[in-house]
Parts: C-alpha cells; sequence; structure tokens
C-alpha cells in the first residue's frame, strides 16, 4: 500500500476508538448533501426545506424571487453595495442600480453557469436559518443575511425544490462567511463531502469537529496553500507543482500552473464542472502519459464528453493519479475519482480538454472531488483534503449531520 494511503488509513484507525462523545459540542453548522438527478449539481438546506446549490466561486447568495414582494433596500451608496461591484462576475456587464420608491436601491449581477447567462436584481436582506451539531441549538437562525433576489426565469432549468443558489466564494458576502459570526466560537471556514452516489453527503460551516462515526475526520485531512488572484477575487487557487501518472511526472513547460499577465492560468476548483478540465498543452502530455501507462488494457469508443475509455472487467487496474503541490503535499486521485463507469464493461478517464484558450490550467471537477472531505479554511488560507473515504471502508453520508 502507498504510504500517503497507508497513513490516511492508520489515522483514521487511531482515531476511531474515541467515542463521538468526548468532543465537546461547538455550533457548528451542518446540513446534509444531495446530489442531483437533473443538473450535475449538490444542494444543502437553509431555512428547514429550502435547496441551495453548492457553487464554490459564487460569490453571493442568491434567491429565487418570485412573489412581487417588497424586501429591504441596501442604499447604492453603502459599503455593502461597493462591495458588490468588486465581487461581479467576470463574465457579466457592469451593473447598474435601480430607484425603488423614490430611493437608489442596490443591485448585483449573478452568473447562471449552466445556461451562461447573467440577471441584475436587488440585492437585499433577510433572515435564513441553519442546522446545527450543538443539541441544545439545533439551529440558529441568522438576521440580516444579504442575497440577490432574482426572480424565477434565471432560475428556470433548475430542479423542483432548488431555490437558488449558495455562494461559498472566499468573499466576505458568500454564504458561509455570513453565517459563521464571531459570537457563536465559530471559524472562518467550511467543509464539504460530495457523495458520489445517490447516498447524502455532508457540509459543515464554522468548523469541526467533523463527526465520522466514531472520528474526527479532521485527523485525516492534508493542508496545503490557498493562493489569491487578484483578477479572480472569487476563485480558491491553489499552488500545483506537477501531476505524476503511475508515479512518474509528466513533462510540462516550468509555468504550465502559473498565471499570466492577465490573471488566466491557474489551478482551482469548482462545483460546477463535473470532470476535471485541462488546458491543451497540459491535457495532450498527460493523456499521452495515461495511454502509455494502460496500453495492456482494450480501448473502446469514447463516450461523449469523455475521450478516453476502456474496456471495463472485473480485475480492472488504472495508474493512480497524484497532484503534487508546491509544499510537497500530494492529492491522490484513485480510480474511483480518476475514472467513470459508463456501463458495466465500460469505464473511461474522467478528465477533458479545455481547449487552448481555457481560462484556467486546471479545473478541479466535481468527480475529482467526490466522497472526499474537503476543507476550505478561508482564515488561515489553508485547503485541507483527505484520501478517499472509500479507502477506510467510509462513505460521505456516514458523517453525523444531526446532533
Amino acid at each position: 500500500m502507498d504510504k500517503c494511503l497507508l497513513l490516511c488509513v492508520l489515522l483514521f484507525s487511531s482515531y476511531s476508538h474515541v467515542s463521538a462523545h468526548y468532543y465537546p459540542s461547538k455550533n457548528t453548522l451542518v446540513s446534509s448533501v444531495t446530489k442531483n438527478a437533473i443538473l450535475p449539481i449538490f444542494t444543502f438546506t437553509l431555512n428547514t426545506n429550502e435547496e441551495y446549490f453548492i457553487h464554490i466561486a459564487g460569490p453571493f447568495l442568491v434567491r429565487s424571487c418570485n412573489d412581487g414582494l417588497p424586501r429591504p433596500i441596501i442604499p447604492c451608496g453603502s459599503a455593502t453595495c461597493a462591495l458588490t461591484r468588486r465581487l461581479s462576475p467576470h463574465q457579466c456587464p457592469p451593473t447598474q442600480n435601480a430607484i425603488i420608491n423614490g430611493r437608489c436601491a442596490c443591485q448585483a449581477t449573478a452568473f447562471e453557469p449552466f445556461q451562461r447567462l447573467c440577471n441584475s436584481n436587488q440585492y437585499t436582506y433577510g433572515d435564513f436559518s441553519m442546522s446545527s451539531l450543538n443539541p441544545r441549538s439545533p439551529s440558529f437562525t441568522f438576521n440580516n443575511v444579504k442575497y440577490l433576489c432574482i426572480p424565477k426565469p434565471f432560475l428556470i432549468d433548475f430542479p423542483p425544490g432548488v431555490l437558488g443558489l449558495a455562494g461559498l466564494a472566499p468573499t466576505a458576502l458568500a454564504t458561509w462567511n455570513q453565517l459563521t459570526p464571531p459570537r457563536l466560537g465559530l471559524e472562518k471556514k467550511f467543509a464539504l463531502c460530495l457523495p458520489s452516489d445517490t447516498n447524502k453527503g455532508a457540509i459543515f460551516f464554522g468548523g469541526g469537529p467533523y463527526k465520522l462515526g466514531n472520528t474526527d475526520a479532521r485527523s485525516m485531512l492534508t493542508y496545503t496553500q490557498l493562493i489569491k488572484n487578484p483578477r479572480r477575487l472569487n476563485n480558491y487557487f491553489l499552488r500545483l507543482k506537477g501531476i505524476f501518472v503511475n508515479g512518474e511526472k509528466i513533462l510540462l513547460a516550468q509555468n504550465a500552473f502559473g498565471f499570466d499577465g492577465k490573471g488566466d492560468g491557474g489551478v482551482t476548483l469548482s462545483t460546477v464542472t463535473p470532470f476535471t478540465t485541462l488546458r491543451s498543452d497540459i491535457y495532450k502530455v498527460f493523456t499521452e502519459a495515461f495511454s502509455k501507462a494502460t496500453s495492456d488494457i482494450p480501448r473502446v469508443n469514447s463516450t461523449t464528453p469523455l475521450e478516453f475509455c476502456f474496456k471495463s472487467t472485473e480485475h480492472f487496474q488504472v495508474p493512480q493519479i497524484d497532484m503534487k503541490f508546491a509544499d510537497g503535499k500530494i492529492w491522490k486521485v484513485i480510480a474511483a475519482n480518476s475514472m467513470k463507469k459508463i456501463s458495466d464493461d465500460v469505464a473511461c478517464l474522467a478528465f477533458l480538454n479545455g481547449g487552448d484558450a481555457a481560462a484556467q490550467a486546471v479545473v478541479i471537477g466535481m468527480h475529482q472531488m467526490e466522497n472526499t472531505l474537503l476543507e476550505f479554511d478561508v482564515g488561515r488560507s489553508a485547503f485541507g483534503f483527505s484520501c478517499s473515504l472509500g479507502l477506510v471502508n467510509a462513505s460521505c453520508g456516514d458523517f453525523q449531520t444531526k446532533p
């Protein structure tokens, strides 16, 4: 067994004898996460029964408002309104404010990533609640939570029951930041575990413990640095150093993962991108290395959008893919996350060619993040990742999401 994977198993085993009741109760906010069967999205619950889809590059909390009711006005000249301009999606034109009942009311803009639509409307505030792991306070209600009120047609393709978008970007107006006030002893971080199937996952706001059975899964996390890109304030970026296939580093230009003068490039994560997407120069070298390492496995016809597909057998094995960061930390991508099972006898490499003009060098997609605990510790500019939970006979559905 690989040393890093062995360490993950040992950490899990060494903590598994500790009762979950050992950990003191905290006000950690929590919700189960559901993988949607219609759109490639994951959702969680606010206000008891409202589903919001998880968008880690979304700067705002966005809610469908189609009832015609008046809502509180945030003044155009306020610091909050000025901040919405800084965080406005780069894909969208400048936002124009509006006059409501004779007052200048702040407007903000959201970008809907599936139809690639921009929509501006009133930026307002209201009450939102979320469940907690504290048995004495199983739910917290937060007043004056700022959100973008969007007409229903903007969300027309969203599945039934999905009311809006929970932006989790590293910004002041993001959902996680508004729901982690210091007065509750919550830290400026959130964690998520995206389920790989119809089982539930979990999302946590404010820090751990992340109770996985009788284990605090924080013990399984390896941390690397989160870095900022001044041209892309709504994204989380990682300092990737190299990609390895079957233990061998693929040969790329020295600055292949870096930013250019316009802020393009870099390595980011996405919960609206189904599969990890590589810029063409990286994809070409990567797939050549993977093809060489799998030359003994019969190839079959490609399945859109996946290009490299193989005949899957009972003892089907593919090489491990490693992403090594600048600090030497390694995120190991095992077969469950590198391959997409298409049928009983076909599996495809779950990586896409983003083209020559891709905005980022690498976008780590949802399939590679599934069944893995990820922590975005924005306060410390750190990103934590576990090994695949399947290696310790666990899944995202095993996390405690109730007091």
